[in-house]
């Protein structure tokens, strides 16, 4: 092999050796094309795995696809001829079939209904060989039928099958398609082959009904909800013609209990072959028939009896049967027939003006209550993990927190709901004054999905998270890569990663994971929101502008980017954008960053009465965020300024203190705490404690910038104007802006003396 194809996909002519022909389609790990073998001379199908996916456990996943695909060979499989490994690619060669997938050959030609029961017929048959080998197909619907130029069906795509003999799966979530999903494995639950029985039952229905068994619907939600809870319309609804040996057959398949189901598929695929040959024969073809649907008890009709039918094959003889007794009553008992239904009718108005009554009066409680929606474990963990992708959007974590505590109301010892929980109790901490009471909560939940599942990816994800935390930055990494081996797609492993590398100032390796998770989830603003910080960090506002704007264009309703985008354009000497960004902000929602951001900006202009009301904004419980300890200590800069408030500003330099110290305690290496409590220290006059934390913070960060302007400010304030005039003159050497330290009230005494700034 010479090219890997996501390199370079016009240039890729050989793969060992086998000449490229033309790229044919795209599998979920890599491209597919037709080739032809140079040795046998025979056209061949090659997937080749995506140049992004050749780290190790893409290598191992890959191959253990191609050792599934080995153990078939039966005429209705895609059989695989060959795998080929080098250092920079990886190719799994296969059966070129000439012909088009069941969903497009159906969309384009006239398919009479014996010839759609034979493809299920082939299909059964193809898929019992695959259980005989341990491996369930998982994704089982008409695009990986492939319908060959001889019109005999083939499966195909079994890159996602999972063998009995494996722990893992190809794919590291939920897999298969919504529509094709049996209800326990939209549930995520343990599958056997019964799971693919039911798949086949979606798949029998579409080809001989023509529709999906439980309606039509875009949403992917709603339609897993109603293949979990729902019964599947009635075949004869759409196709009064079919069997009633068909519709007991999909009765069967379609059972949402798996005991309900057949256990046997090659006796699912005679059964197909029966029905064939029945359909055959109702067609006016002259064949031998024997028994159909020998699976269990069978009735003098042919049919199975069951308790757990799920349709009733007798409804529409029973229908006419009982409307014309009805109609035979009516004429034998006319004046009766009356008499009844004026009573009925009399009974009926008083009993609705009754009901008429009681609505009026319980109307205010009727639509402030929510209507009841059938319970989905599924449906409700989805929920959850969407909310908790939007948590710094207000109500967001209440939602997560509502779907994650239902399913444990029904299920305790679900581990993806205790290890959401776990997530939603670390951001409240982070977004919330720090209380330790979250961090408790977070803590004992992660340890409690660990307890329960050790195999799930979002357990080490809380577990990393609250690592994290506590600044254990080593354990957080363990955690993290631990979830992204068990599943390598989480997107919430991928934003732990980052943070956790941001937080241990790793920001090299941050800045390649940020990119990276941007080039996998390319709509997901987290990734930009944390490159901008990390450029912040390292006063490379160009480049943090850049990024927060990505963020904003990926959801222009997310706050955080305005604030954060407003002190890359503040810290580049742009005001006017900077100002005009947070007013987008602020007409979006009231936040504290935004109020605070805002507060500084009047500051900096020396309108400090504005700047006192956008940072009591800031602190208060309706705008903002009280347990802030940075909006606090803003509000007492701003309130030192303004004739008569200075109580009031020395009681908000307590309270940031306060509010601060405990984090100190638990964070004890984080320069920007330190710095902080530091400055906090120098404004409430405890000269000896601002000192010592002045000396330390200085020999942590040596290349902050923000931290020497603290510095420089904390020892102007304690009255040691060389040590301050170094401090500043090193910040404006590491990028701090000019015009902050211009804009400091405290620092003008300083400028005056020495001209140096």
């Amino acid at each position: 092999m010479t090219q890997s194809p996501l390199h370079n996909n016009a240039e890729l002519t050989q793969v060992g050796h086998y000449s490229i022909i033309s790229r044919i389609g795209r599998g979920g790990m890599g491209l597919v094309y037709l080739a032809r073998d140079s040795r046998l001379d025979r056209q061949v199908a090659i997937k080749c795995l995506r140049a992004e996916l050749l780290e190790n456990h893409y290598r191992e996943r890959f191959k253990r696809e191609a050792l599934l695909l080995a153990k078939l060979n039966h005429p209705h499989i895609v059989q695989i001829y060959d795998y080929l490994e080098t250092s920079d690619q990886l190719a799994l060669v296969m059966e070129y079939v000439e012909g088009q997938n069941l969903q497009q050959h159906l969309r384009e030609h006239i398919v009479p209904l014996t010839q759609r029961m034979q493809w299920l017929t082939q299909i059964a048959q193809g898929l019992a060989v695959a259980h005989d080998a341990g491996i369930i197909h998982r994704d089982l619907k008409p695009e990986n039928i492939l319908i060959n130029k001889h019109k005999l069906a083939k499966i195909t795509d079994l890159g996602i099958a999972k063998s009995q003999d494996f722990n893992a799966t190809l794919t590291d979530h939920v897999t298969g398609s919504y529509g094709s999903m049996s209800p326990e494995q939209a549930m995520g639950e343990e599958l056997d082959n019964r799971s693919d029985l039911f798949s086949f039952g979606i798949l029998a229905y579409q080809l001989l009904c023509g529709v999906h068994p439980f309606g039509d619907t875009q949403n992917k939600l709603q339609l897993m909800q109603r293949i979990i809870s729902h019964p599947p319309i009635p075949p004869t609804k759409t196709n009064p013609d079919l069997p009633s040996e068909v519709v007991e057959l999909l009765g069967q398949l379609l059972s949402k209990n798996p005991d309900n189901r057949p256990a046997n598929t090659h006796w699912v695929a005679a059964q197909c072959e029966k029905l064939y040959q029945l359909l055959l024969l109702n067609s006016g073809v002259e064949i031998d028939t024997t028994e159909v649907l020998s699976h269990g008890q069978i009735s003098h009709s042919g049919i199975r009896n069951s308790k757990n039918s799920t349709f009733e094959s007798g409804i529409r003889k029973n229908k006419v049967s009982a409307v014309q007794g009805l109609k035979d009553y009516i004429r034998t008992n006319r004046i009766t027939v009356v008499f009844i239904g004026v009573a009925f009718t009399m009974f009926a108005g008083a009993l609705i003006w009754q009901l008429q009554h009681q609505l009026t009066q319980d109307s205010d409680n009727l639509i402030a209550d929510e209507p009841l929606k059938p319970y989905s474990q599924a449906m409700e963990l989805n929920q959850g993990l969407e909310a908790l992708k939007l948590f710094d959007r207000p109500g967001s974590l209440d939602t997560a927190e509502k779907s994650f505590n239902r399913i444990l109301s029904h299920t305790p010892d679900n581990a993806a709901a205790v290890a959401g929980l776990s997530l939603v109790y670390s951001y409240r901490y982070s977004g919330d004054s720090e209380d330790p009471i979250w961090m408790q909560k977070a803590d004992a939940s992660a340890q409690q999905a660990l307890q329960l599942n050790t195999q799930l990816a979002l357990v080490h994800v809380a577990l990393g998270r609250v690592f994290t935390i506590k600044a254990e930055h080593d354990k957080a990494f363990a955690a993290f890569a631990r979830a992204l081996t068990l599943e390598p797609t989480n997107i919430f492993a991928w934003r732990g990663k980052v943070s956790a590398l941001r937080s241990a100032q790793r920001y090299e390796e941050a800045i390649q994971i940020a990119q990276q998770g941007l080039e996998q989830f390319p709509q997901e603003r987290f990734f930009a929101d944390e490159l901008g910080t990390i450029y912040v960090d390292l006063n490379n506002y160009k480049e943090a502008e850049k990024a927060f704007r990505l963020s904003i264009q990926l959801q222009p309703d997310a706050v955080y980017a305005y604030a954060s985008l407003y002190i890359a354009l503040e810290r580049q000497n742009r005001a006017d954008e900077a100002m005009q960004i947070l007013q987008q902000g602020l007409q979006i929602r009231s936040s504290a960053w935004l109020h605070g951001n805002l507060g500084n900006a009047l500051f900096i202009r020396g309108d400090y009465v504005n700047a006192a009301a956008a940072f009591e904004a800031a602190v208060s419980p309706t705008k903002g965020n009280p347990g802030s300890y940075l909006a606090w200590a803003n509000l007492a800069d701003t309130l030192r300024w303004i004739p008569g408030r200075e109580t009031e500003a020395h009681k908000a330099y307590r309270k940031a203190r306060d509010l601060l110290t405990p984090q100190l305690e638990r964070r004890p290496e984080d320069v920007m705490l330190i710095s902080r409590m530091a400055l906090y220290m120098a404004r409430l006059d405890d000269r000896e404690q601002a000192k010592s934390m002045l000396l330390r913070v200085i020999a942590l960060a040596p290349k902050s910038a923000s931290v020497h302007f603290r510095v420089g400010l904390a020892y102007e304030l304690l009255g040691e104007r060389n040590a301050a005039t170094a401090a500043l003159t090193k910040a404006i050497a590491l990028g701090f802006p000019v015009k902050l330290i211009e804009a400091e009230p405290d620092l003008l005494d300083l400028r005056r003396s020495t001209n140096a700034f």
